[in-house]
């Protein structure tokens, strides 16, 4: 795993410390006498600190805020245009192209189509979910992650196993998910021509809407594998996924402007009001012998990497076992909705990505990504079945060095911390102040088309 630059240097600022590579017995474990510490480190005592924090650990959170910029989306040409944002936020309302429930639930009653979603499972302060396990047209075996700030996981992919390499890649496959919409592409297709025509018209103009309401061309529902799919012209079935990666792409423009980053912590560092001292304590502990900077390290929280945590299955319809990432990294490549192909802006920015995509091997499996520890507060339940159900959980599974490992081998990483009770509730006190300021309210409206 390739380490980020600024890590490397808080492997250095921390060298000294007892978490990462052990003191001398009788070794000041904040590094006493500047032990251990680099040049560029190596501060007066009267240096400027923040709190009760010492020097190397002032440095290491004035690396950690405030977040970056977003990232670029080259392969989506729209991606930041204000109007397909707009058009976005009306289809992650839309219900219309949901193909019918499997099972009863507060969505409705079986066989009833119209009635999922995307903000059917990503309904809490994050965009994601407080169900353990999505639900859709059927129970979904993985809790359905937040959409706020999910654009900044760009470099490790999308979703809980980096299955897309792009974002707007991501709603073509959840359509068509019979646990989650239960639907097909030209169902979708369908709705964006009926409802939203002329929206769509105006914001990919270069590619208008072809008159599906020919249904002898354009079958009302079909996907490839399914006859009425299978039977189209070529041309006509190129027309329907180019619609249906324009409705990811504008997906994707909407969920760019859902962010929470301006934290407690960040206004803190950044000269405003101090944090609490418990939870200056807590950043202490984060940084230092509870390891969690080890993954969830830079202004993201997360180092954007894929581990092995040994969580057990828990939850509806989950399977026995999980490959994860295993089961992810060999579809990337060929989905021909990715950053390189058809469909993409400029398939020769999207080739890095799938070059660096690694190879599918046995240590990949019950891997899933390391999510960002920011607004980790309003985020339960946590973990990619929801295992876990609050932060009191979350630190505790921690402290007891992960799970038993029942896919693949546990992370390295993962070792007993033996936390006070004192130590466990600053820890929450610090991941409370990661909280970002609230989506603008006017993007959590309903504004789909009638």
């Amino acid at each position: 795993m390739m380490l980020q630059g600024w890590r490397w240097a808080l492997l250095t600022a921390l060298s000294s410390c007892a978490c990462l590579t052990g003191c001398e017995e009788g070794a000041d474990p904040k590094g006493g006498d500047d032990a251990g510490v680099g040049a560029d480190m190596a501060l007066a005592p009267d240096a400027d600190t923040l709190g009760i924090l010492s020097v190397q650990e002032t440095a290491l959170a004035r690396e950690m805020s405030p977040m970056p910029p977003i990232p670029g989306s080259p392969t989506n040409d729209y991606a930041d245009d204000p109007a397909a944002a707009t058009l976005g936020q009306k289809f992650y309302f839309e219900a219309d192209w949901a193909g019918p429930l499997q099972m009863d639930s507060r969505l409705g009653q079986e066989g009833e189509p119209g009635k999922v979603s995307c903000f059917s499972c990503h309904d809490d302060q994050t965009f994601g979910s407080a169900d353990n396990v999505g639900i859709g047209s059927r129970f979904h075996p993985r809790h359905a992650p937040g959409s706020v700030n999910a654009a900044w996981y760009a470099d490790a992919g999308f979703t809980w196993r980096g299955r897309f390499d792009v974002m707007w890649a991501l709603p073509r496959a959840v359509f068509e998910a019979g646990a989650i919409f239960n639907s097909s592409r030209l169902r979708v297709a369908h709705v964006v021509f009926d409802q939203y025509r002329a929206e769509y018209d105006a914001v990919f103009g270069d590619h208008p809407l072809p008159d599906l309401a020919d249904e002898a061309r354009f079958p009302a529902t079909g996907k490839p594998g399914d006859e009425s799919w299978d039977g189209m012209a070529p041309a006509d079935q190129e027309a329907v996924n180019r619609i249906v990666a324009n409705v990811g792409k504008a997906l994707e423009a909407y969920q760019r402007r859902l962010q929470r980053t301006e934290s407690p912590f960040d206004r803190w560092v950044a000269g405003g009001e101090p944090l609490n001292e418990a939870a200056q304590r807590g950043f202490s502990l984060f940084v230092g012998s509870a390891n969690c900077v080890l993954c969830h390290s830079g202004p993201f929280f997360t180092d954007l990497s894929y581990r092995n945590l040994g969580l057990a299955q828990t939850g509806p319809n989950v399977p026995e076992a999980d490959g994860g990432r295993f089961d992810a990294v060999g579809a990337i490549a060929g989905d021909p909705f990715n950053g390189i192909g058809a469909y993409s802006d400029d398939p020769a920015a999207g080739q890095p990505f799938i070059d660096g995509v690694e190879a599918q091997t046995d240590a990949l499996m019950g891997r899933f990504r390391v999510p960002t520890a920011r607004n980790a507060a309003i985020s339960a339940p946590y973990m990619h079945a929801g295992q876990l159900v609050d932060l009191r959980a979350l630190v505790e599974f921690y402290d007891e060095g992960g799970g038993p490992a029942p896919t693949g081998v546990i992370d390295p990483s993962l070792v007993p911390l033996g936390l006070s009770e004192t130590e466990k509730n600053e820890l929450i006190a610090f991941l409370m102040a990661l909280t970002g300021d609230p989506v603008d309210p006017a993007l959590t409206q309903n504004t789909a088309n009638p």
